[in-house]
Parts: structure tokens; C-alpha cells; sequence
């Protein structure tokens, strides 16, 4: 087996266990940037064979610097922070972790839905206020039976469709690159139109990467065609949801709530008037952030690093296979 060698810059803190891995691998030398930013990137860039980027935007100017780099691994599976154009035209693979977050993504769309349907966050505010006649002026409702909308059916989507339908909810699909077979397949019912069935759907949960086409996919139409009792989960990607819209909507009574893990600026502002709204239950883009998880993460992150400096990459973890190596 190859030793692997090189120089790895990290652009934030990993895992312990996914440090001791980096470790025990003698040959390979690293650097940790814990609050990464340009200019300090840039000066380490130049010597590194791979990095490991988690949440660092890297802009395309910066990337051309990388003359050295043999692997470019993203600690999650989304990388729209990644300016894939450029790592294909250097001939560069972008890995990502594959399936690693999947079932914890999973359950904290769950979560949130199961938040908004109780009113998780109303009944525990009101506990800590006194008001124990809550109970009898707030309302939640049941998933049982409700129609569960995934955009998306990718490894998280799938992990959601499981979990939901365990729940008795009604599980529907729009992703028009995924066989119609294969969501029936799953338990769960196709979709090709997707303005057809949002006036008939309970629950909306995203699961797609951001692209300049999905920006606001889920736009003021979409949103006035769901109905008044729906609710919107996202815990893919800020961007894809206008969320101005979002709120105007909330504020006019005309949509039950929404879920939101993240957001179009991250960290969001602090003045951000969703912030504000009781019908939002929100998470600081921390899906797949447990324990477990953030484990995997880290770990699959040195794999990918270690097999691309032995020649060992796998072809599934890599978004531009076939940009790289045709």
C-alpha cells in the first residue's frame, strides 16, 4: 500500500478522532486555520497538497493559487462554498462525505416538523411564563396522515421518506432527476408537477444542493400556493426559499409556520426580521452537527485525503469525476 504524502491544510477544527487519523499517517504534514480568512488562506494555499474546507467561502481567484493541491475534501456533501469550475479546469477532485449526514440531517427535518406540528416552542415558552391555561388555547396538530412534500430525494431525502412513513404521513416526491421507479420503490408517490400538488400538501421539506437555478425555488408563487395550515422545513441550503416572501406570508396568517436550519447570509443578522416571528423554529445550520456525526465527518474527510494521495479516491464520494479524470 502507498504512503501517503504531502502537506494538509485544514480551513477549520475536525474531529479529534479524524485528527488522531491525520496523525497517524507519518508522512503527511498539517495545518489547522481555525478562523480561516482570504489572505490567510492564500499564503498557505500555495504549499498544500490537499484541504479539507468546511464553511470558508473560497472564491475562484483564490482556488488558482492551489497549483499544488491533489484532492479538495468538503467536510459535508453540500459545496456550494467551492468553486467547482475551477478544481475541474485544474484537474483537481472535489470529495464530499458522501452519506455521512444523512440519517442526521434526516432527523432533524423530523424535528422540526414534529416542533411545528406540536407547537413545541409556544407550549415551552409558556410553561416558563406561568401559563399553564396554554393548554387549552394552543393547538397542535397530527403528522398522521398528512402530506409530506420532499424536493429533493438524494440520501436525505430518502432517510426523511423512511422516518416520515414510519409515522404514517403520506409521502410525496418532486425531483425530476430521479426515476419515478425508484421513489415508488421507496413507499413514496412521484410528483411531476410540482405546482399541481402544493395546494394539497401539510408539509414542504427541501433537500436540494443550491445552484443559480434553485435560488428562490420556492418563491412568493410557491408560497401562496400552499395552503394556510402548511408548514416549510429547510434544512438544505440557504437561498432556496425568498425569504421575504417567507415572512410576509407568515405575518398575513396565510402559512402554519416554517422550519429553518439555514439561511440565505450566514450567520444571519441579527436584526433579521424572520428572527422575530413565533411561527419560525430555527437552528444555527447545525443539522448535522452531533456528535456522531461530526465524527464521521471529520473521518471520512481524512479517508478522502489519504486515498487521493495514494491513487485510491473513491468514484462516488467525487462531484466532478468526470471532469477530472476523462
Amino acid at each position: 500500500m502507498m504512503t501517503p504524502r504531502g502537506h494538509v491544510l485544514l480551513l477549520g477544527r475536525i474531529h479529534e478522532d479524524a485528527m488522531q487519523l491525520l496523525r497517524s499517517h507519518n508522512e503527511l504534514t498539517h495545518e489547522v486555520l481555525e478562523k480561516p480568512a482570504g489572505d490567510e488562506i492564500s499564503s498557505r494555499l500555495e504549499q498544500a497538497d490537499a484541504l479539507i474546507v468546511r464553511t470558508a467561502q473560497l472564491s475562484a481567484e483564490l482556488m488558482d493559487k492551489g497549483n499544488q493541491l491533489k484532492i479538495v475534501a468538503r467536510h459535508g456533501v453540500g459545496y456550494d462554498n467551492v468553486p467547482v469550475g475551477v478544481l475541474s479546469r485544474k484537474k483537481i477532485p472535489l470529495a464530499t462525505t458522501g452519506n455521512a449526514n444523512a440519517v442526521t440531517v434526516a432527523e432533524h427535518a423530523l424535528y422540526l416538523m414534529l416542533t411545528l406540528a406540536k407547537r413545541g416552542s409556544a407550549f415551552d415558552r409558556a410553561m416558563r411564563e406561568g401559563d399553564w391555561e396554554s393548554r387549552n388555547c394552543l393547538q397542535g396538530t397530527e403528522i398522521l396522515g398528512k402530506n409530506l412534500l420532499l424536493m429533493g430525494f438524494g440520501r436525505i431525502g430518502r432517510e426523511v421518506a423512511k422516518r416520515a412513513l414510519v409515522f404514517g404521513m403520506l409521502v410525496h416526491v418532486f425531483d425530476p432527476y430521479v426515476n419515478p421507479e425508484q421513489v415508488r420503490n421507496a413507499g413514496a408517490n412521484h410528483i411531476s408537477n410540482l405546482e399541481d400538488f402544493l395546494p394539497d400538501t401539510d408539509f414542504l421539506s427541501l433537500h436540494l444542493p443550491f445552484t443559480p437555478q434553485n435560488r428562490h425555488i420556492i418563491g412568493a408563487a410557491e408560497i401562496k400556493a400552499l395552503p394556510t395550515t402548511a408548514y416549510v422545513i429547510n434544512t438544505a441550503r440557504g437561498g432556496l426559499i425568498d425569504e421575504e416572501e417567507l415572512l410576509k406570508t407568515l405575518d398575513a396568517g396565510e402559512l402554519a409556520g416554517a422550519g429553518l436550519d439555514c439561511f440565505e447570509q450566514e450567520p444571519p443578522p441579527r436584526d433579521m426580521e424572520l428572527l422575530r416571528s413565533n411561527k419560525v423554529v430555527l437552528s444555527p445550520h447545525n443539522a448535522s452537527l452531533t456528535a456522531e456525526c461530526t465524527r464521521r465527518l471529520g473521518l471520512v474527510c481524512v479517508e478522502n485525503v489519504v486515498d487521493a494521495l495514494t491513487g485510491r479516491l473513491q468514484r462516488n464520494r467525487v462531484v466532478n469525476w468526470e471532469e477530472v479524470y476523462s
